[in-house]
């Protein structure tokens, strides 16, 4: 993993939440994690495959089997989020909309850990046109590629994807971009010693047109749109003021958060060197995302979720018109584990396989830790504090010192749970 790595080189609490959402006593007791038999259809969710069944149960489990299930087994919920959009609603007819998404988000998150959004945030030739300039991104030649490290890691360029399990070899090829610790008013930055210094993090326009900042900067401003809606959407769903997320994105200062844009490439098998094929063994190893919540696209299967409560990986299958909302590390803190992170990875595939990452973080220095809504004598806290930037700097240099993220032997993510 190396999409921190650049930020590196570089050097409101809530009101007690809703019985609604929970048992008696403790709101937050007893919450099972078994999957809806049925997503409503009479709103804006409705499943994409045929019926399921799983166990229920109320904690995470300590071990998950490592076996796949056929994506046509599960349900893969899908939100329309428009009532979200525009402005606060001002009609009884509005508000029931409103609310009737963020029930429907309620029951994803919880009982699933994703749904795929539908929204107008993106048109679908905006997403083509940032999957064609990642793909010329990705095209250029190697020694122009590592010029750029960390912004770009890859095997071509020795420099391959961290190993977030033991023993993990990703073939993936990633193209970063923060604004954090990163200005775009100027291409240099003045050094305390009054020296100016030119920022060569990302490629300039002598090397690959458009601008890499300017496309990347727009895509991040676009999805600041989204990711914005749903920290609202979000809160309300877990029965909190409704900017309790987003004053903790934006931060005092209004700087925003610690987020990063990713623009994956998955060869395919057959496109792989005699060398990456004799020792890859997966696409992008299993993990959680560190950050609050993800936004991914991609144009090809491979990926695969361990959805909440089971203990199978699925199939995640594509959907061209909509972003998949994937539950982060962060999430499952703020909320003493009321959400839990999402475990996923790539699969080697035959075929060649993109996406297009945002990890939507919080502020560098929001502090991560459970919120007084969801901690009570009879659920006392089980996450230990910690800044954003430091559960950031910390899972990244654990990953470096050959500390994995991921529990292979219990197929379980160690980074949501990691005690500070």
């Amino acid at each position: 993993m190396m999409r921190l790595a650049a930020h590196l080189a570089k050097g409101c609490m809530a009101t007690r939440v809703g019985a609604a959402l929970g048992a008696s006593g403790s709101p937050w007791r007893h919450m099972s994690t078994h999957c809806h038999p049925r997503f409503r259809t009479g709103g804006s969710v409705s499943a994409l495959c045929g019926s399921h069944s799983t166990t229920s149960t109320t904690t995470r489990p300590t071990t998950r089997t490592t076996t796949t299930a056929s994506t046509t087994a599960h349900h893969h919920p899908l939100i329309d989020l428009s009532p979200l959009e525009g402005p606060a609603p001002t009609t009884a007819v509005d508000r029931t909309a409103r609310d009737a998404v963020v029930a429907e988000m309620r029951a994803a998150l919880q009982h699933r850990g994703y749904f795929y959004a539908k929204t107008t945030a993106f048109s679908s030739s905006y997403i083509q046109s940032i999957y064609h300039f990642a793909s010329a991104c990705h095209a250029l030649p190697a020694d122009v590629k590592a010029r750029f490290h960390p912004a770009y890691s890859g095997p071509d360029i020795a420099k391959p994807e961290l190993a977030y399990g033991a023993g993990a070899v990703s073939t993936v090829r990633a193209w970063d971009y923060s604004r954090t610790k990163f200005t775009q008013a100027s291409p240099t930055s003045t050094e305390p010693t009054g020296a100016t210094v030119v920022d060569n993090r990302y490629p300039t326009e002598d090397v690959l047109r458009p601008s890499y900042t300017h496309v990347l900067d727009e895509l991040y401003s676009k999805q600041n749109l989204l990711a914005e809606m749903l920290l609202v959407g979000i809160a309300e769903m877990l029965s909190l003021p409704s900017t309790t997320l987003s004053d903790m994105c934006h931060g005092p200062d209004g700087r925003g958060d610690f987020g990063t844009i990713r623009l994956l490439h998955y060869p395919g098998s057959p496109d792989l060197t005699t060398a990456e094929r004799a020792v890859a063994n997966v696409g992008i190893a299993p993990h959680t995302d560190f950050e609050a919540f993800t936004l991914m696209h991609q144009d090809a299967p491979g990926l695969q979720f361990i959805p909440a409560g089971e203990t199978e990986w699925i199939d995640a299958p594509v959907r061209p018109g909509e972003f998949v909302v994937i539950v982060g590390d962060v999430l499952e803190r703020l909320t003493n584990g009321v959400l839990r992170a999402t475990p996923h990875r790539v699969k080697l595939t035959e075929h060649t396989r993109n996406s297009i990452i945002r990890f939507n973080a919080l502020h560098p220095d929001a502090i991560v830790a459970p919120l007084p809504a969801f901690v009570s004598d009879d659920r006392p806290a089980a996450y230990t504090p910690v800044t954003m930037r430091n559960h950031m700097e910390t899972t990244i240099r654990n990953l470096e010192k050959g500390i994995p993220a991921w529990d292979n032997e219990r197929n379980v993510s160690r980074t949501a749970t990691y005690v500070y």
